[in-house]
């Protein structure tokens, strides 16, 4: 199985062909799928160090990243919408601003990850390794919490309305203030 790098003038795109693999990097890939990879992380590097004036986004979304070790990665604005993260190793990764916007971040650590601004509206984070990340401004809303861990999670400003599977004591965990949007009493479950 190919993945095929499509490049414009702002974006590097991954498309897969119709089967589901398109990139694995935490397992066997052909060399060709592992350097596309890395080519797109290093063209984001570039487009985040040139103020966006060269290299190119990274535009990973609906790839297949799941058990990927990203630890440490730079992916401020990138476009990661609907990516399979599963079991991701995000641990201190960079990721102001990025669209997580339905990704699946089922038990990925993102333990101390930058991710304020980032837009994780209807994400899946069951599960996820959320301690001390910043998540200051983040959109939550729609997102699914149930059984994350966030203690010490900085969410002053977040929206965090109609989250699913947050209880009173995963809130009482986390950093929040008067701008924190929070779901109803209605929508949290109750594990007091």
């Amino acid at each position: 199985m190919e993945a095929k790098v499509m490049q414009s003038e702002q974006t590097i795109r991954v498309e897969a062909r119709e089967e589901v693999q398109q990139l694995r990097p935490a397992r066997p890939v052909d060399a060709g799928a592992r350097a596309s990879l890395q080519d797109i992380l290093q063209h984001h590097r570039e487009w985040i160090g040139s103020g966006w004036e060269a290299g190119e986004r990274a535009d990973l979304h609906g790839a297949d990243l799941h058990a990927s070790d990203l630890r440490g990665t730079s992916l401020r604005d990138a476009d990661l919408h609907d990516a399979n993260l599963e079991g991701a190793d995000l641990h201190d990764a960079d990721l102001d601003g990025a669209d997580l916007h339905g990704a699946r971040l089922t038990a990925a650590c993102l333990q101390q990850a930058f991710l304020h601004w980032a837009d994780l509206h209807d994400a899946d984070l069951r599960r996820a390794d959320l301690r001390c990340a910043d998540l200051r401004e983040a959109d939550l809303h729609g997102a699914d919490l149930t059984e994350a861990a966030l203690e010490g999670a900085d969410v002053r400003g977040a929206d965090l309305s109609a989250a699913r599977g947050l209880s009173a004591p995963m809130l009482a965990a986390v950093q929040s203030d008067v701008d924190t949007r929070l779901p109803t009493a209605a929508q949290r479950r109750d594990d007091a």
